[in-house]
């Protein structure tokens, strides 16, 4: 009896042994957990960041002879991004036309004497479009007369009167007011435009 007892024993051991050892199986497919997350969908961010300009180009207004008659010439110039009017004449003041270094300015000239200085630009009112000039070796006993005057303030007006925000120009020589002298050869009676040149256009 004991002896059967020991032989039944052993077999319900082995029985239990073999079941916890068997995988169940499943009639349909089952998904297997994802713990470290491996099976999740990347997504990949790439930075395509342009780069932002430093500078921007717009036109200053040289003269070209031809035949003993002058005319406004455009030239494109680069400056800087944020220029205003005012950094835009100083670019047509103090960068003489060179031929050499930039082949559309090839037999320009610019009547603005190398000693002239701009002193400043306002704004008469804020939207008005009147921009006030200040300059200094234009106008007076230290500036120059006649066709050399006017030819130099046409190349000022129509330079500035490419800026959207600018209609009209009044001058100042060392902040005090003073008369343009027009297309015609005339005094101007108050603030010019591009029309009052268009002669030398």
């Amino acid at each position: 009896m004991r002896r059967l007892l020991r032989s039944f024993a052993v077999l319900v051991f082995t029985g239990s042994l073999t079941a916890a050892c068997t995988v169940s199986t499943n009639e349909e497919p089952v998904a297997i957990g994802d713990p470290f997350g491996l099976l999740e969908p990347t997504t990949t961010t790439t930075s395509t960041s342009t780069p932002q300009a430093v500078t921007k180009q717009t036109v200053v207004y040289f003269l070209r002879s031809t035949d003993g008659s002058v005319a406004l010439t455009p030239v494109t110039r680069e400056v800087d991004v944020a220029a205003d009017v005012q950094e835009v004449l100083g670019n047509l003041f103090s960068v003489r036309p060179d031929g050499a270094e930039r082949p559309d300015e090839a037999g320009l000239t610019s009547a603005i004497p190398e000693s002239a200085v701009l002193l400043g630009t306002s704004f008469a009112s804020a939207d008005s479009g009147r921009l006030i000039v200040d300059v200094r070796g234009l106008f007076g006993n230290d500036g120059i007369q006649g066709n050399d005057l006017r030819n130099a303030l046409a190349q000022i007006v129509w330079t500035a009167t490419e800026d959207v925000d600018v209609r009209d120009v009044s001058f100042r020589n060392n902040g005090a007011p003073v008369d343009a002298i027009v297309g015609n050869g005339q005094i101007a009676d108050g603030p010019v435009n591009r029309n009052d040149y268009q002669s030398l256009s």
